[in-house]
């Protein structure tokens, strides 16, 4: 079957994140209609990406494929709408629910989730065969990640259409998980989770914490992943490790007060000046060029050690992971 690779799409939803999604399909040659939430944050978004791609010698992007729109009704027929929203279900399921009124019956949906189910997010859909899950990672326009959530009402095709472009077109490393939940927000939870704990109890500070996983986890998993660095470092030791540690890590299922006092201070990060550590104009502005000249380095760097796809593979693990809800 030929593949379809989606010469429009559409991107709903406005913010940093949308606007690298945006680039990087502009990267693959399609035309897209991006619907603006503000419109002079998300042109200079947008702007400042494609500069930073012009700067690179092979990502190259044209803005003429580019067309803003303040409503989806403005752009016609298009292959896919791809919805970039903050952690919110009922936004969630207004986005799929206008798209779906409004696009064609076949056109394809894709919106990030966290924490929610593919299934409620399908919740109020037209025509919930047709979502899907897409979750990206900042920058999406350097980084290989794409995660694809399915479940066992997403027809194959669908599926094998948007992973074939995603890896052909979009410079993706994509993979599938047809649970209708993510897995990668699950083992960052899993990781957040427990430096928390350490935090919380006295047992590390956030410096701590920064550095133990820049230092060990941030030089491995470029590389090879938690699964296969386990096989080269040998998987006996850690089950040795793990037989005795699981029993002691957190448990917890409410966020530590220390967070929460964060948030109701209005301490969300970079863009408030404040979070886990403190920021000036000036010390933001740097951080985030620091982090997109990163971005390009350590792209380069993975390129030259490619994760391998074997057609005959020596494990057999299942996609189809249980969960408990």
């Amino acid at each position: 079957m030929e593949h379809v690779m989606f010469k429009k799409i559409l991107v709903a939803g406005g913010g940093r994140m949308a606007a690298g999604v945006a680039v990087n399909f502009l990267r693959s040659g399609a035309v897209v209609y991006f619907v603006r939430g503000n419109a002079s944050r998300d042109e200079s978004f947008i702007n400042t990406i494609i500069a930073d791609c012009r700067s690179c010698a092979d990502m190259k992007v044209s803005a003429e494929q580019l067309q803003y729109i303040t409503s989806a009704a403005e752009a016609g027929e298009v292959d896919m709408a791809v919805c970039i929203t903050e952690e919110n279900i009922t936004l969630k399921q207004q986005w799929i629910q206008q798209l779906g009124n409004t696009l064609a019956p076949e056109t394809i949906i894709g919106i990030n989730t966290g924490s929610f189910s593919l299934q409620d997010m399908q919740a109020k859909a037209k025509n919930p065969g047709r979502v899907i899950g897409l979750n990206w990672c900042e920058p999406a326009y350097t980084t290989y990640f794409l995660e694809v959530i399915a479940d066992d009402g997403t027809p194959p095709f669908i599926i094998e259409n948007v992973e074939a472009a995603a890896r052909n077109c979009w410079h993706k490393d994509p993979y599938i998980v047809h649970c209708g939940y993510s897995v990668k927000a699950r083992l960052m939870a899993a990781l957040a989770r427990e430096a928390f704990y350490l935090v919380e109890h006295g047992y590390a500070s956030v410096e701590d914490i920064d550095r133990a996983c820049r230092n060990d986890a941030g030089y491995y998993l470029p590389f090879a992943g938690n699964c296969r660095y386990m096989d080269l470092m040998g998987t006996y030791a850690y089950g040795l490790v793990m037989k005795d540690l699981n029993r002691e890590l957190s448990k917890a299922e409410e966020l530590p007060l220390f967070f929460n006092e964060l948030i109701a201070d209005g301490k969300t990060g970079m863009d408030s000046k404040e979070g886990f550590y403190t920021y000036s104009k000036d010390e933001v502005k740097s951080w985030e060029e620091k982090f997109r000249e990163f971005s390009f380095e350590i792209r380069a760097i993975i390129d030259k050690y490619p994760f391998e796809y074997l057609k005959e593979r020596t494990a057999t693990v299942n996609s189809k992971i249980p969960l408990n809800e």
